[in-house]
């Protein structure tokens, strides 16, 4: 304990005896029992001055409330609430509204709320009045403009007397003998939260008052309960998703020597007044008890007046305590250690602003430092946090994690710092975590913002944070290292000695090492057990290098793809942005220089999947193809089996028929003449050159089905296509399209059979005048009966169908020349009064106008620009 309060008797043998007092700045208010109110002041020197008197009633005063903001005195007496100016003493206490709604009143509370404006002015002041009237709490507001305490025309029934009433915000706290009642405000009709009782031990008075953050403080058996208002109200609206959800209570219940009977907030100290003594205690810490004051046993009242003075009274005496100098206590509490509430009395001290918070920095790493060496490790870093400390500083704390001698001008010492093991040294790596982490998070923002900062304070704290992890967490390791802030070196070194190879790929990737990390994925790949055995990691590695590193990407290809070079493949093939935005070109040329088997899947993939449309890649896959298919053939023709003979060339002619890409000129120029010609015969497709075609077709396949649907398929862009076709058929050459190609033994002669089906079938395609001189000259007119009479009524048919449109063309034409010399006749006169629609002007003679059809003139110039304004819109 220390002395935080010094107290002297400011009035002594009051012959009238005290009810209540009241009190604000240096003036005490004494309210008697005889009615009177008397307010005295009180100098430094203690020297008691009585500046008001005033006899208001004749029965005793039983509660008064200052609002010193508005110069009023509320005052209960005679069972009613009475009014007082004080802002001129010689007004002595002048009456200005006496509230008969208030009649019956045993207990009032004021809640005073002074609302600002956008910019932090304050706007007004707020004042509203509970009286507790029998078992009824009614609601009242002071008229600051009339003067009068208006009725707010609601109330809330009780179920007995209230014996304390509290109004803070929108809550109404209400206790009885046996329990407290509190009221949320905001609901409609206000909402009763559930009770709890005074006392579960004995029968006690209710004692309400309001403490630190307008907090309640509610006396229950020997405790002082600190409530939370918000968490008994509903959320505002629109204020349900930033309200955070309701937390424990930071403050414990205090315990006193007994039971309250009453209570004053002077912060930090909770002064109360128990069954023999004055006791003073602050809300936190193990020892809360500050001072006790036995020699104001017989008090009855207290009342704060400012802060740091409070006036207590018995029924004859009066005293006024007063805080001691905060500098006085501050030195008292550093020597027995209490660094909480010596900082708590700085923060209310009246110091300058920037001393404050120097002394109150010093105070918190002093404490830290206690903390630290009593092993609250968790406590210990909070106050470093609060005093903004370096984080190096803190590292230093522990020797084996301090990556590099620094010099510091404010570092916490680390001489004297107990060896720390087992279960201490985990919780002291996890506070220092949490520490780490929030530091961490200040620095990033300051380096976003371009605040003063270092990068190497960032590494140091990522490289502490990773030798923390792997003591208590490792997972946390690669997250931390992903965010490439970490010493490449020391973190190299400790993973090494931690044996995180999977976490040292991570580290070398984000640092660019690649080559490292692709050296020791190819070593342990084949070590038995490892966490990176196989060639998943590899492959994974090199998708995602990019193009930027396509020589590392080839050298270390080369393994995987040997080993297994269809999952190999995937390097190249992945669906991944960095796999697809690789140089195509390069990959290939390294495929077909090593990895030749590979070549073919490749092209397939990224033609098909990612529709790739290069020529020359195109033309390579045909090759491919083309390759592959001869191999098979000469295969079989030295009698092996070869299954994948057929499903091959279908292929390659599947991509021959639908493939945009390649160049037929370049393809054909590899194909051989005496094999593959349904190859070939594509190809030549491609290139419009159907005579070669239909060679093929006829003369060496003798294949009329396959001949007649290529003509078919090619009528539109060749309407003379039909006439080759015919002219293949009836006019076969001796000598085959190609050097070895055996001639198809049913077209060495012409066949008059095939050409007159063909003749029948598409009579309408094909021309009679240019097909007859190829007919041969001993065929029977009556062969050709059919196809002459379909070709001939085709013709009538076109002949009739030209004569019907002439005739309608005619007549159309005559109506528009009698619609042209109908408006040519018309005439209309244009005057010096006539005026433009659009400009509201005359026409010029010379100039050139538009006449509409409703008869309206305008310019031309004027229509051009009315055209132009609609077309735009």
């Amino acid at each position: 304990m220390h002395q935080a309060y010094t107290f002297e008797s400011v009035l002594k043998n009051n012959q009238d005896p005290i009810e209540s007092i009241s009190a604000y700045g240096d003036h005490v208010i004494v309210g008697t029992r005889g009615g009177k109110l008397i307010l005295y002041s009180v100098d430094k020197d203690l020297k008691v001055d009585m500046r008001m008197y005033s006899n208001i009633s004749k029965k005793p005063i039983k509660q008064m409330e200052m609002i010193a903001v508005e110069n009023l005195l509320f005052v209960l007496t005679d069972g009613m609430i009475h009014v007082c100016d004080i802002s001129r003493i010689e007004g002595n206490f002048a009456l200005m509204h006496k509230a008969e709604d208030t009649k019956g009143c045993t207990l009032f509370s004021i809640d005073v709320k002074m609302p600002k404006s956008p910019t932090g002015e304050v706007v007004g002041t707020a004042i509203r009045v509970c009286c507790a009237i029998k078992r009824t709490l009614e609601f009242f507001c002071w008229d600051l403009k009339s003067n009068i305490i208006k009725s707010l025309k609601y109330s809330i029934e009780l179920s007995d007397v209230p014996k304390a009433l509290c109004w803070v915000d929108d809550v109404v706290c209400v206790g009885y003998k046996d329990e407290y009642i509190v009221y949320d405000m905001t609901s409609t009709p206000p909402a009763k939260k559930d009770p709890f009782l005074t006392s579960s031990k004995f029968s006690m008075e209710p004692c309400i008052c309001l403490i630190r953050n307008r907090m309640l403080g509610i006396s229950k058996d020997d405790f002082l309960v600190a409530v939370e208002p918000n968490d008994y109200t509903k959320p505002k609206d629109g204020d349900s998703q930033s309200r955070p959800s309701l937390q424990p209570n930071p403050l414990k219940p205090l315990q006193w020597s007994s039971p309250l009977l009453g209570l004053v907030w002077d912060d930090p100290y909770a002064v109360g007044r128990t069954n023999n003594t004055i006791e003073v205690r602050n809300l936190g810490g193990k020892d809360t008890l500050v001072q006790r004051i036995p020699e104001l046993q017989k008090t009855k009242f207290l009342a704060h007046s400012e802060s740091g003075k409070i006036f207590a009274a018995s029924t004859s005496e009066l005293w006024c305590l007063r805080m001691v100098d905060i500098t006085t206590q501050r030195t008292q509490l550093l020597q027995q250690k209490k660094y909480q509430l010596a900082i708590e009395l700085t923060q209310v001290s009246e110091e300058h602003s920037e001393v404050k918070a120097q002394t109150i920095r010093e105070i918190r790493m002093i404490y830290a430092k206690e903390l630290f060496m009593n092993k609250e490790f968790k406590a210990a870093m909070k106050e470093f946090e609060m005093a903004a400390i370096d984080p190096y500083d803190v590292i230093r704390l522990f020797p084996t994690l301090v990556p590099e001698t620094k010099p510091v001008a404010d570092a916490v010492a680390a001489s004297n710092i107990p060896q720390l093991i087992d279960r201490d040294l985990e919780n002291a790596y996890l506070a220092l975590i949490e520490f780490l982490a929030v530091a961490r998070q200040k620095e990033v923002v300051k380096l976003r913002d371009n605040k003063s900062s270092s990068k190497s304070l960032l590494e140091i704290i990522d490289t502490t944070l990773l030798k923390c992890y792997l003591q208590t967490n490792d997972t946390l390791v690669a997250p931390l290292l992903r965010l490439n802030q970490i010493h490449f070196e020391e973190a190299e070194k400790t993973l090494k000695k931690h044996g995180k190879i999977a976490e040292l790929i991570i580290l070398y990737q984000v640092k660019g090492k690649h080559k490292l990390a692709l050296q020791l994925l190819k070593s342990q790949a084949a070590v038995e057990g490892s966490v990176l055995q196989g060639r998943n990691r590899t492959i994974r590695y090199l998708q995602e290098l990019g193009a930027d590193h396509l020589p590392l990407i080839f050298e270390f290809a080369d393994w995987v793809l040997e080993e297994d070079p269809e999952e190999g493949l995937t390097i190249f093939t992945e669906q991944l942005i960095e796999v697809e935005q690789l140089p195509r070109a390069k990959v290939l040329d390294f495929l077909i220089s090593k990895h030749k088997g590979l070549v073919t899947p490749y092209l397939e993939y990224i033609i098909k999947q990612w529709n790739d449309t290069n020529t020359l890649r195109h033309n390579v896959l045909i090759k491919q193809y083309r390759d592959q298919v001869q191999r098979l053939m000469e295969q079989n023709s030295k009698g092996e089996a070869t299954p994948d003979l057929q499903p091959m060339r279908a292929k390659l002619c599947k991509f021959l028929e639908e493939s945009n890409s390649y160049s037929p000129d370049r393809a054909l120029e590899d194909f051989p003449t005496t094999m593959l010609l349904e190859e070939r015969a594509l190809i030549l497709k491609r290139l419009k050159r159907h005579e070669k075609v239909l060679a093929i077709y006829i003369q060496v396949f003798g294949d009329i089905a396959k001949a007649k649907a290529y003509c078919e398929e090619n009528y539109e862009d060749d309407k003379e296509i039909f006439h080759t076709l015919l002219k293949t058929i009836l006019c076969p050459t001796t000598m085959p399209p190609y050097e070895g190609v055996k001639l198809h033994p049913d077209f060495l002669r012409p066949n008059r059979d095939v050409a007159l089906e063909i003749l029948n079938s598409y009579a309408l395609k094909i021309n009679p005048i240019t097909i007859f001189p190829f007919l041969p000259d001993d065929m029977p007119m009556q062969q050709l009966q059919y196809y002459m009479e379909k070709v001939l009524r085709q013709k009538i048919v076109e002949q009739h169908e030209r004569h019907i449109k002439r005739g309608l063309l005619e007549a159309e034409l005559a109506r528009l020349k009698a619609a042209v010399q109908k408006e040519m006749e018309k005439s209309f006169e244009i005057t010096e009064s006539t005026l433009c629609v659009v400009c509201k002007k005359r026409f010029n003679i010379q100039g050139a106008f538009v006449r509409y059809p409703n008869g309206q003139l305008v310019h031309l110039s004027c229509h051009d620009r009315t055209v132009k304004a609609a077309a735009q819109q």
